[in-house]
Parts: structure tokens; sequence; C-alpha cells
């Protein structure tokens, strides 16, 4: 008998222990459960496929999920009613909470005008090679738009300015949307402008060529400039970059015609040509 209370007090020592243990464990996970807030989650509208750029959306374009309400963006959805025959203006990826910056005014039908923002306008112009900026303009691309206007009757005056900064690429052809950064040849590229800068661009492109200038997309920075003109140009080149043909003698009114000297510079060198009877011969 004492034999075995010799080994029962240990024992019950033992698990009254372990008993005190797991309640404390207890005890303590409550506490800390309690005392971390309580995550609340909001049913958000998302994309339930790609959602391209003038999409009017249908119940089947769209899903509901669980979102923690801490995460959730402003201007997000929770009924998918409010979403219907509305107009994508900025294309969405699956998942993607659908927002209201995201969309087309209200009323909008679909297709290319309605990303047009209000009081805006698209306007088209013709690009080549060159002044398309090899190619590399694309959809949502950020331009400035120059105008050469030329001189006929003194082509010193001969201008080239810059009359549009930071103007949005709509469209380059019939495309839309940006697939890829690859650069694509195109023919006509349509630019987002104002009113006014729309009057601009059409007069600009009447009476000049046009040449756009790519800017990075997140420069906003704005740059008034003068312009310049061919005459600036060869000035501040030097007299010697050019040839300069200076008349010399001329046949006076009235007698026989004689020779014609005039002085010729290329670069540095100096050289006198006379001009006998639609000939050439060379004087010095």
């Amino acid at each position: 008998m004492v034999f075995r209370i010799k080994f029962i007090v240990p024992i019950a020592l033992a698990a009254s222990a372990l008993a005190t243990f797991g309640l404390y464990r207890a005890v303590s996970r409550q506490k800390a459960e309690a005392s971390q807030p309580k995550i609340a989650f909001r049913s958000v509208v998302v994309a339930g496929l790609v959602l391209p750029v003038g999409k009017k959306l249908d119940a089947s374009d769209l899903k509901t999920g669980e979102w923690p309400e801490n995460i959730v963006p402003a201007g997000c959805f929770s009924d998918m009613s409010e979403l219907m025959e509305r107009v994508v203006r900025v294309e969405m990826q699956p998942g993607e909470a659908v927002l209201e910056t995201k969309l087309a005014p209200k009323g909008s039908e679909g297709g290319f005008s309605s990303i047009i923002p209000p009081g805006m306008r698209a306007l088209t112009v013709s690009v080549n090679n060159s002044s398309g900026v090899s190619g590399f303009i694309l959809p949502d691309a950020r331009v400035d738009v120059l105008v050469t206007v030329s001189a006929p009757a003194r082509k010193e005056e001969s201008t080239t300015k810059i009359i549009l900064e930071d103007i949005k690429v709509l469209a380059v052809d019939q495309t839309f949307e940006r697939k890829e950064d690859d650069p694509v040849l195109v023919q006509t590229v349509t630019l987002l402008v104002t009113p006014d800068d729309a009057e601009k661009l059409v007069l600009a492109s009447t009476e000049g060529k046009l040449q756009l200038s790519l800017r990075n997309n997140s420069d906003r920075s704005s740059r008034t400039t003068a312009g310049v003109q061919l005459r600036e140009l060869i000035s501040k080149s030097g007299t010697t970059a050019g040839m300069a043909v200076t008349p010399r003698r001329n046949s006076p009114q009235g007698t026989a015609a004689r020779p014609q000297v005039v002085e010729v510079i290329r670069s540095a060198k100096r050289e006198e040509v006379t001009f006998e009877s639609g000939g050439r011969q060379s004087a010095r």
C-alpha cells in the first residue's frame, strides 16, 4: 500500500501541472485573440476576364470577391448591377478591381469615342517614319508637337516651333489599345487635345510640316521656347559651314555681254570662277 502511494502522488502532481499549463495556454490564446482587431471584409466587383478599352460591360465580364476592408481602393463597386452598360476606358486584367476612374462617363457608348474625356477632342495627323519617331509612338504615349513653316520668298526666315506640349496619344492608325512596346510603323496618330489646341494643330498641319517629339510619360514639365529660324542656325554654325557666292562684276545694260566673275568660298578655300557665253572657266 505504501508502495502504491509512493508512485501515485508524483503522478498526480505531474498530471495537475500538465493540466494547469494547458489551462494557462488556452487562457493566454484567448486573451491574444481578443486583443487582436477583427478584420472586416467587403464585397468588391472585379474583372472576370481581360476587359479591353471600349468594352461595354455585362454580367459575364464581372465577378465579386471578398477583400479586407483596409485594402479596398476608393471608387470601387460592391454591386455588380451598378456596372451594367458602363464602358471601359482603361484596360483591366482578371481579378482587378473595377474603379470609377477606369470607366467612361455614364451614358457613353462603346468604342473609340467613349475614351475621349468630356471637353476634349480627338484629332488625327499624318506621320511618316521620321515624324512618328520610328514607330515608337504608341497609344498612351506623351508627345510634343513641332511645326516647321517655310518662307519661300525668304528661306532664311523658315521657322520651327513647339506648338503643343505633353499631348496624349489616343491611337496609332486604327489601334487604340497598347499591347506591347515594340515599335510599329504607322501612317496616322490620333492625339487628345482641347478645342483650342485642335485649331492650332489643324492650322499647323495645313501651313507647315509636323514633327512629333516623344517624351517620358512621367514628365509633365512645360517649357516655353522662342522657336528657331534657319538664319539663326546658319549664323551660329559660322560662315565656313556652307558655301557663300558673291557676285563680283555685272555687264552694264546696253553694252556687249562681258564675262562674269564670281567669288566662291568653300570652307576655308577661296576661288574665283569666270562665266563666258554659257561656258565656265576657273580664274583662281
